[in-house]
């Protein structure tokens, strides 16, 4: 009995352990094939995991779109860093998820690109749902940096020089300006000042300042109010000051280009040291310019203001800087500039235009 019951146990031990070999292989397999079947599902909706820039050529880009910024489109591709693209060469694109969008009447948009079944490119939004915008020409900037409520930026710049020998001539100058900008204000100062003699005898010496302020009533359109004041006394000027106000025009602001333009009436009063005072009602004008040939490298620049009398326009004055910056390191700069100014009615025995030539150091500071 004894010899027949362990075969019996043998046999059926053998056969439950044949039987869970065979659930671990069956669930081993389930496992598998429930695995390639969510990952057949799932592929197309990985691969969707990427935003899409189609070009006008027909090429398609996937990556992610990072900004738009002075017609120049940034992706992020998987074998690129940044790859940086012409706007004017996309014909349309799409993002999986939601970037700021900046049209060119100033609206802003946030929200996922997509193109509808008609083949219009539109901003799904959460607050106004699909916005559609017709042409990309249309869009100028996608995910724009934050800007500060209030933003500085100016600069310094001063140049000395002596020469020794058969005369001993020192000369030196300082100038700068700064200037303080919120959304619809802004506040600029400058400053100048000149000096120079040759063997102890003083031939030069000027100095010059203004404040100015803006208030934007549309995004280019400002009003202002300035003032300015002048020290020349080799011009028989003890001082000229001015108040005034007016209407001026942002063309351009942009970390490569501005430009701006304004025009109005100020009050002008000039106390000569020679000739007779005189004071009168008069216009303004100025034109402020900057270029940079090469971003962060070599700059342009123009900056003019000039008055003239209502009474009798020929009585007018001007003043311009102009010249070119060379970045020597990171915010320090190396510029060569010529300053004019020009006096239509000068004090009886002066020179209508006085010229400088400066090379100067300077620093440019942004804040």
């Amino acid at each position: 009995m004894a010899r027949a019951a362990r075969p019996g146990n043998v046999r059926r031990g053998s056969v439950c352990l044949a039987h869970g070999s065979t659930g671990k292989g069956e669930g081993h397999i389930r496992a598998v094939v429930t695995l390639g079947i969510l990952l057949l599902f799932l592929a197309p909706c990985l691969a969707a995991q990427a935003d899409e820039v189609t070009m006008a050529n027909g090429d398609v880009i996937t990556g992610t779109i990072l900004t738009l910024k002075e017609g120049k489109l940034t992706i992020k591709t998987p074998y690129n860093a940044a790859l940086e693209i012409d706007w004017s060469a996309v014909k349309t694109l799409r993002s999986d998820a939601p970037v700021e969008v900046v049209l060119s009447d100033g609206t802003r948009l946030k929200g996922n690109l997509q193109v509808n079944e008609e083949g219009t490119l539109q901003v799904v939004t959460q607050s106004a749902g699909p916005v559609p915008v017709e042409e990309t020409a249309l869009i100028t900037d996608i995910n724009p940096a934050v800007v500060p409520a209030v933003t500085y930026e100016g600069n310094v710049q001063a140049g000395v020089s002596y020469l020794t020998g058969n005369t001993d001539t020192t000369s030196g100058n300082l100038s700068g300006y700064f200037v303080a900008r919120s959304k619809r204000q802004r506040l600029t100062v400058r400053g100048r000042w000149y000096y120079a003699e040759n063997d102890d005898d003083v031939t030069a010496r000027e100095a010059g300042g203004s404040v100015k302020y803006d208030f934007f009533t549309t995004e280019k359109l400002y009003v202002y109010a300035n003032t300015y004041f002048e020290y020349n006394p080799f011009k028989d000027l003890n001082l000229r000051s001015t108040i005034g106000g007016g209407v001026g025009y942002q063309f351009f602001h942009s970390d490569r280009t501005k430009l701006s333009t304004e025009l109005g009436i100020s009050y002008v009063d000039e106390n000569f040291r020679i000739a007779d005072d005189n004071s009168y009602a008069g216009g303004r004008w100025s034109i402020n310019f900057d270029y940079q040939v090469i971003p962060d490298k070599i700059s342009l620049f123009h900056y003019q203001e000039g008055y003239f009398s209502l009474e009798d326009f020929a009585d007018m004055n001007l003043r311009t800087e102009q010249g070119i910056r060379f970045t020597v390191l990171k915010d320090f700069y190396t510029s060569f500039q010529a300053n004019v100014t020009y006096d239509n009615k000068p004090s009886p025995g002066f020179d209508k235009t006085d010229t400088a030539l400066i090379f100067g150091l300077g620093y440019n500071f942004n804040l």
